[in-house]
This record gives structure tokens, C-alpha cells and sequence, in this order.
């Protein structure tokens, strides 16, 4: 009621209250300054029983009792309904929009309650606005995660024991789109996809957002076993190309599943346990992948091991391995690969795919990625004082190339190593740039100027398009082992394999094939001129002191 359209109002009603204590104060003194008249013209005592003495008696009666209906009615006229007026408006004030203060004729009372009553309309109709934006994905105009999840909890209510689906679905290579095309063209893939999804949602069903490139679906089954089919089906439906300004995108989600009853009961359990299971799909490169229960003793464990990295580190139970690579031209070693090992106190010898997934998630890797570069540059040191011309590749991480004094810190090492740029090589994995938040170009393009050689390793995985690859500052492809296995008995592979050689020599750049083991395979790269190859056919990785007795040559080495 301080708002200034109230005031003239409230100067009216606060007028009229005073006339009516006016009257109220001047209707028994009026009716006894009558009486005193009156007795002073009969200048006689009133005698018991007289008609005076009714009389006057009756006259002091009306005065009382006509204050005490005026009392009445100025309470019930405007006391009263302010009361209302108040408790409503402490409802109001406590979030109670529902109340509504009730009016009864047109007066200038009524007249402001029916405006505080719109005004508490149209704050209402503000405050649902607010709420549905807090709640709603701008972009998609999705249910984000709290809604989603509330609306998921009322629906599993209602049929605890009913089989439903939660499913968990990453746009995959969503930053290569950003980083090539710009956030339009990838906000345009986001949309494309939610209309999809709402499109294709069965009854019952609820589909959200919850960040990035991540969505979330439930849906009911009519038996838990259908998940399967229902799921396959709706993938294929999804992985359809997107059109954005005349390009063709290809559109491919990773998915994860969680089942209710069986794997939890209530929306923020499935949602978890679906996001486990669409990094383990992400981790494994497959469409769709169940959450299994072994997915979280592998977290916890995955974390008790994060969680001493940094004293292992500092302890020394890092071990740096090196891998040979051979050159195909003269059979000759160039230089190794750079891996690490861990060796556990009480679980052994852990391989990398144990711990450096899960520090690159935490931002651990990037203190491995200091202590290997340390240990590789302190390696190249000892070939250099005893004549050893060789070259050591170190794999880096995205988050390493989102640091920018990672070029200054490179530079420091190799000179107070006094090793030349050239013989440290880093390699990035075509995955890791395409999935990068940020452009790494600018660092690599440093590290290049630097004289450092830059490396895609597990070329073919990723999906790179052409025009990324050539705004990129690298000298190698390295092709994953996955296209090189069986090679020799696959005329489509190896057609796929010549492709993938041919594409790196017409970009300038060296071809080195991974996980050779047989010598089949290698035949079959030498014919399709591939440049390097590595694997257990030439070595096994082995410890540093050891890989200097291996030599430059070739015939030095057993295959393992």
C-alpha cells in the first residue's frame, strides 16, 4: 500500500474514518447537551417515573447504542477488511500467489484491494515466466536437468514397478563443429537434434538437456528386455545427416543406459549411472552401452588411484618405457615413443589405459605430462652426450595444449638440456583435438615455431574433416592400430590404409602405422608406402638403460 497509486485512496478512506470517530465522539454529547437543555427549562427535579426522566433515560440509551452500531459498522466497514487485506498480503509476501484478498462493491476500499489483487497477478504471471526460464534450456527450449528429473521422479511415483529406459545421449565431435564451422553452425546441430528427439518420443516419455551436447530421454518399455530393439531403433533415427547453410553434417550420438527398476528407483540415480555408461560407450567407440554395476567399482577404484598419483610421482613409481619406431626406406631405428608405466605398491604394474584416461578427466594429466617430458628430455640428454641421434615422442593431452605457458615450459627444459627442438616430438590424439573446449591451434602453432615436431596420433579414430586437418601445424600421421590389424588379409583395408597414406603424403606429411605385429602386416604397409612403423614386431617398449643396447639398426632387434 506505499506504491503511489494507492495514495489518493488511502487519503480517502483515512478521511472518511474520521468522520466517522467524529460522529461517534459528537452523538452523545449532542443527545446530552439536548437533555441539559431541556432540563434547564423545566427548571423542576425530575421526579421517579416521570415522562422526563424516561425520557431522558431513552435518549442517553440511543446515544450508547448508536455509538456502539456506528463502532460496529466502521469495524466491520473498514477495520475488518483491512485485517483481510493484511494477512493476505503477508501470504503474498511468503510466496502464497494463489492468495487473493476478496472484494465487495465498488468502493474506494474494494477499489484497492481489486488493484492490489491485479498487481499480485501480474507478479504471479512474472514469477512463472522466471521459473519456466530457470527451468527450460534456452536454445532447445528442453527441460534442463531439475525439471527433467522432477518430472522423472512424479512419473516413476505413480508405477515404482513399471520398466523405463533413462538414456543418456552426447553429440560426438560437437567441438570439431565449433572449432571449424563456429558455435552457429554447432547450435544448429543441438537444435536439430532436440526436434528429433521430441519428434520421435513415444507417450510417456521425457527428454532434457543437460549441458553442452549432452541429452537425456526416458522411455517407458513394455517389457525390460525391449530396451534393446527400442533403443537401436531410435539411434539409427537419430544418426541422421544434419543440413546447416548447404553442408551436410554428419550427426552421431553416443549413448547410455539405465534401466528402472534395475539399476535405481529414483531420476538422479539413473541420470548418474546413464552418464557412466555413455562415457564407458565414448571410451569403447560403440553406439549404445548398458550400465553395469562393475562401472562404478572401477570409478571408485579409478579415483582411490587419482588420488595418489601425486605421491607416486614424487616417490618415483612412474617408469617412462620407450617404443621403438622403424623407418620402412632404410630399416632403420629414428626414435621411440614415450609411455608410461606405474608401478603400484600393492597392485603392481598398471598400464596407462588404468589411470590416464581418469587424470586427464581431474586435471592430473598435466602432471604426468611434466614428469614425462622431464624424463624424455633428460633421456635425449644422454643420447646426445654419447653421439645418438634419435627422436623421443611424448603424448600430451588436450588440457596440456589449453595451457599457454606449455611452450615456455618445453623451451626451458630443452635448454638447460642444451637438446635441440627437433628430437622432441609430442603427440596428440585426433579424439582428444576434435573434443578440445577450447582451439588448440594458437599453442601448437608456438610449440611449432619453437622447432618442436607435433604429431595426430590414432589418426582415423576421430573423424577430423580435411579442412581442419590442414590448419594444423603437424609433420606425422600416425594411423591407428585398429586399421592395421589383418591388413595383409583385407583388400578393403588395405584400400582404406592406402587412402589414409596417400591423404598424409599429399598434406606433406609423414605416415607411421601402430600395432604391427605380424610380418605379413608389415609387407603389406611397405606396398602401400607407408613411411614408419611401430609395434611388438619390432620391440616391445622397454626401459630407457635398455633401449640403448637395441641400436639403429634393424637386424639388431627380435621381434617379440
Amino acid at each position: 500500500m506505499g506504491l503511489p497509486i494507492f495514495k489518493p485512496l488511502r487519503q480517502r478512506i483515512a478521511t472518511r474514518l474520521w468522520a466517522c470517530f467524529g460522529l461517534l465522539l459528537a452523538l452523545p454529547l449532542l443527545l446530552g447537551a439536548l437533555t441539559a437543555v431541556h432540563l434547564h427549562q423545566a427548571q423542576t427535579p425530575l421526579a421517579p417515573g416521570s415522562a422526563e426522566l424516561l425520557l431522558l433515560v431513552v435518549l442517553c440509551g440511543v446515544a450508547v447504542a448508536g455509538g456502539a452500531l456506528l463502532g460496529l459498522l466502521v469495524t466491520r466497514g473498514v477495520l475488518q477488511p483491512l485485517d483481510r487485506a493484511k494477512a493476505s498480503a503477508q501470504a503474498i509476501a511468503a510466496g502464497n500467489y494463489a492468495h487473493r484478498i476478496a472484494t465487495q462493491g465498488r468502493d474506494e476500499l474494494n477499489q484497492l484491494f481489486g488493484a492490489m489483487n491485479s498487481l499480485v497477478d501480474a507478479v504471479e504471471d512474472r514469477q512463472r515466466q522466471l521459473l519456466d526460464m530457470a527451468h527450460t534450456d534456452a536454445l532447445t527450449r528442453l527441460a534442463l536437468r531439475s525439471r527433467f528429473t522432477a518430472a522423472v521422479d512424479a512419473l516413476l511415483a505413480r508405477d515404482p514397478a513399471a520398466p523405463v529406459a533413462l538414456l543418456c545421449l552426447d553429440v560426438d565431435r560437437l567441438k570439431m563443429v565449433n572449432n571449424v564451422l563456429g558455435f552457429e553452425a554447432g547450435d544448429s546441430l543441438l537444435c536439430g537434434l532436440a526436434q528429433r528427439l521430441v519428434q520421435l518420443r513415444a507417450a510417456g516419455s521425457l527428454c532434457g538437456r543437460l549441458a553442452g551436447g549432452t541429452f537425456v530421454l526416458l522411455l517407458p518399455l513394455a517389457e525390460l528386455d525391449d530396451w534393446r530393439t527400442s533403443i537401436s531403433q531410435l539411434h539409427a533415427m537419430l544418426n541422421r545427416k544434419h543440413e546447416w547453410q548447404g553442408q551436410t553434417l554428419d550427426l552421431n550420438v553416443s549413448i547410455g543406459v539405465a534401466l528402472s527398476p534395475a539399476h535405481g528407483r529414483n531420476a538422479e540415480t539413473l541420470v548418474q549411472r546413464a552418464e557412466q555408461a555413455m562415457f564407458e560407450a565414448k571410451r569403447l567407440r560403440t553406439d549404445v552401452t548398458l550400465y553395469d554395476p562393475k562401472l562404478e567399482a572401477d570409478r571408485l577404484s579409478h579415483l582411490s588411484l587419482l588420488s595418489e598419483l601425486e605421491t607416486a610421482i614424487a616417490q618415483g613409481q612412474l617408469r617412462q618405457m620407450l617404443q621403438p619406431k622403424l623407418r620402412l626406406r632404410d630399416d632403420r631405428i629414428t626414435g621411440a615413443e614415450a609411455l608410461v608405466r606405474w608401478r603400484h605398491p600393492q597392485r603392481g604394474w598398471l598400464p596407462p589405459s588404468e589411470f590416464v584416461p581418469f587424470a586427464e578427466s581431474t586435471g592430473r594429466i598435466r602432471q604426468v605430462t611434466q614428469w614425462m617430458l622431464e624424463q624424455a628430455i633428460e633421456t635425449l640428454a644422454a643420447w646426445q652426450a654419447e653421439g645418438r641421434e634419435l627422436m623421443i615422442a611424448v603424448n600430451i593431452s588436450t588440457l596440456d595444449l589449453q595451457d599457454g605457458l606449455l611452450p615456455a615450459r618445453i623451451e626451458a627444459l630443452l635448454q638447460r638440456a642444451a637438446v635441440p627442438a627437433h628430437l622432441l616430438q609430442l603427440e596428440l590424439t585426433e579424439t582428444g583435438l576434435m573434443a578440445s573446449t577450447q582451439d588448440p591451434i594458437h599453442v601448437m602453432h608456438s610449440l611449432h615455431r619453437l622447432g618442436v615436431r607435433l604429431a595426430i596420433d590414432d589418426f582415423g579414430t576421430g573423424q577430423s574433416s580435411l579442412a581442419y586437418l590442414q590448419r594444423l601445424p603437424v609433420h606425422e600421421l600416425k594411423i591407428d592400430r585398429s586399421f592395421v590389424d589383418g591388413v595383409d588379409r583385407d583388400p578393403k583395408r588395405q584400400e582404406l590404409l592406402g587412402s589414409i597414406i596417400m591423404l598424409g603424403h599429399g598434406l606433406g606429411l609423414e605416415v607411421t602405422a601402430e600395432g604391427v605385429e605380424t610380418e605379413a602386416e608389415l609387407a603389406a604397409l611397405r606396398r602401400l608406402g607407408c613411411d614408419m612403423v611401430q609395434g611388438y614386431l619390432i620391440a616391445k617398449p622397454v626401459d630407457a638403460a635398455l633401449f640403448a643396447g637395441i641400436g639403429e639398426a634393424a637386424a639388431l632387434l627380435e621381434p617379440a
